[in-house]
């Protein structure tokens, strides 16, 4: 029977309709798109000028293709471009005279903020957050350094800037350690304030992939189907939640990355952290000049940057951390389990084959795809190192692995033993610390003495003025326990804060010059002048001090080089890596287990977000 509406009737659902659809645009203007450049630095010795380089460039893109309310900026110190500096927050080396001697800048960029945890969280709260909350996408681009927290439950962190004004400090700042920002925090703070919006990232520091983890677990959950009696450890738990979250980063989060360089230039500053926005932005770095219409996504910036990077990176997307948790249940759980169904356990001798080497089969479009886009990869790698050609393209597993590790068979030796072989090698123990020991006596006894009452009574020659002063303190602090002779890192930190570089608006160049090059000189110098003492203990022991090992705390421009080959450690880990993911890609689509790869096409759709177009 057919049933007449009436009028009334159409108009009401009609009117329902206009407003519904009303109501979903009016949703959709509240919700736009936020860009945020992340680089905390750390401090004034370690936020190098490469890293100023890529957060400039990609400040600056954001800036000028977006709008000014969607863009927030985070780096070091917070120096703000068109304003007066306050830090000198960038470390750069310069040549001199066959030295490289370190200077620092401020590192200005535009309505920029001071990289603080306190800071970035409340922004992303009160302002970055609700703009996106209701089905936006927030863009963000992390560069900085990164770490790791110790133990069993390390997760990455990524280190922010750790200086905060202090009136009441002898230098006007002070340090703090624990200004960093970890997965578990950010992914808190992430699903309080996401709402309907999603977050596409790219991360370029140091143990960046453990952000991966913003997204996904750490461990997999089997299908009890795949048992013929569900052993206690697969029994399914509560699902956590996630945000909404995918992106890209340089390394694993148990690697460094490569790229940080306080003296970069064109021809061997190489690696993810130059790479991957060069392409995105279609721009060169050092001279913010356009090199082409830059890329549509992270996604494809990330392909071209893994095709040409042939450091120390493992690039790599949360898809494939994702694949990789798949990956590693079935080897660590699922291949020592009894209780598998006959076909799971062909399927994981069908894993393992593939992981040997074997070509993956899948009829999945984007299995194919990530297939192909692997090909390309390695064959870079062959072509980058020739000799590894071979077993990249037809190793075993076991044959990558020991290419990774050759030793590994040795660590299979029980603890205490390793232990006890390693104590017996020769020029191990006691006897390295001991020359250390003798070092510091030497120094302190003998050498440092007689160099004070030389400095103080005006008996050296060619030593200027701010430099003699800048010494006097050194052994005043020397006096008081302090080692400046044999420890770079503790010299460093005073030449920064006496040259005057921490305040861009009074620093003497001149004088903050000398006080570098004499930090840099400092140790050759002293044991010159001992070498020529009067008092023949001072001569002995500036002969024994010159024959010892101390850490360098410069370079001479014979010690600088390009970048490093393609290593045979490297090409073999990111091929292995590639084999694992798609087996287990492979795996899951053999058993068709739909609600892992219905994640799995999540992932993938949100890394290939393109960038708006420019306003």
């Amino acid at each position: 029977m057919v049933q007449v509406k009436s009028p009334m009737a159409q108009a009401i659902r009609a009117v329902a309709l206009i407003f519904f659809l009303t109501l979903g645009c009016l949703s959709n203007l509240f919700a736009r798109d936020v860009f945020v450049m992340l680089s905390g630095g750390d401090s004034p010795l370690d936020n190098n000028y490469s890293q100023y380089l890529q957060a400039r460039s990609v400040a600056a893109y954001f800036e000028k293709n977006y709008p000014r309310d969607s863009v927030w900026t985070f780096f070091g110190a917070g120096n703000v471009e068109g304003q007066k500096p306050i830090f000198g927050d960038v470390r750069r080396q310069v040549k001199r005279s066959g030295l490289l001697l370190d200077t620092w800048l401020p590192g200005s960029l535009p309505h920029n903020l001071p990289a603080r945890h306190d800071l970035i969280l409340r922004t992303f709260r009160e302002e970055i957050l609700p703009a996106v909350a209701e089905g936006g996408t927030l863009y963000l681009f992390v560069g900085d350094h990164g770490s790791r927290t110790p133990g069993k439950g390390g997760e990455s962190i990524i280190s922010l800037w750790s200086l905060d004004r202090d009136p009441k400090s002898e230098r006007g700042w002070r340090s703090s350690d624990d200004e960093s920002l970890g997965v578990s925090e950010f992914r808190q703070t992430l699903l309080r304030g996401i709402g309907k919006g999603r977050v596409v990232f790219c991360m370029t520091q140091c143990h960046a992939g453990g952000f991966h983890y913003l997204a996904v677990s750490h461990e997999m959950t089997p299908n009890p189907k795949w048992f013929t009696d569900v052993p206690e450890w697969a029994v399914p738990k509560e699902a956590r939640t996630f945000p909404p979250a995918a992106g890209f980063t340089a390394t694993d989060e148990f690697s460094p990355a490569s790229g940080c360089d306080p003296a970069p230039n064109p021809d061997d500053w190489a690696g993810y952290e130059r790479f991957i926005p060069e392409n995105l932005l279609g721009m060169d770095l050092f001279t913010s000049e356009r090199t082409g219409k830059g890329l549509r996504s992270f996604a494809e910036a990330h392909t071209a940057a893994t095709l040409v990077d042939s450091t120390i990176d493992k690039p790599y997307s949360t898809s494939e951390q994702y694949l990789e948790r798949w990956a590693n249940l079935i080897e660590t759980r699922l291949a020592k389990e009894p209780k598998l169904t006959s076909t799971i356990k062909k399927r994981i001798a069908t894993y393992q084959r593939t992981v040997d080497g074997a070509t993956p089969k899948g009829s999945d479009a984007a299995f194919r795809e990530r297939q192909a886009l692997f090909q390309r990869f390695i064959k870079k790698l062959t072509e980058q190192d020739a000799a590894i050609k071979k077993m990249l393209l037809t190793g075993t597993r076991k044959e990558l692995e020991m290419v990774i590790d050759p030793d590994r068979d040795k660590k299979k030796i029980p603890t205490r033993k390793r232990a006890q072989a390693q104590a017996q090698k020769p020029g191990q123990g006691s006897g390295r610390g001991g020359g250390a020991s003798e070092r510091r006596k030497l120094w302190n006894e003998t050498v440092r003495p007689a160099w004070k009452t030389a400095v103080e009574a005006n008996q050296v020659a060619n030593l200027p003025v701010a430099v003699r002063d800048f010494e006097k303190y050194l052994l005043s602090k020397e006096a008081a326990g302090s080692n400046y002779f044999l420890s770079g890192q503790s010299l460093k930190e005073e030449i920064f804060w006496r040259s005057g570089y921490s305040n861009p608006q009074t620093v003497d160049p001149a004088k903050a010059e000398a006080i570098v090059r004499w930090g840099a000189e400092r140790r050759a110098k002293i044991i010159a002048w001992a070498k020529n003492a009067e008092n023949g203990d001072v001569r002995a022991a500036a002969e024994k001090l010159s024959q010892g090992r101390s850490r360098q705390t410069q370079y001479s421009d014979s010690d600088l080089r390009g970048p490093e080959p393609l290593s045979d450690k490297t090409a073999a880990e990111r091929t292995l890596f590639y084999r694992r993911v798609l087996a287990a890609w492979e795996f899951l689509l053999a058993v068709n287990e739909r609600p892992a790869l219905a994640r799995l096409h999540e992932l993938i759709e949100l890394e290939r977000t393109p960038l708006p177009q420019p306003k």
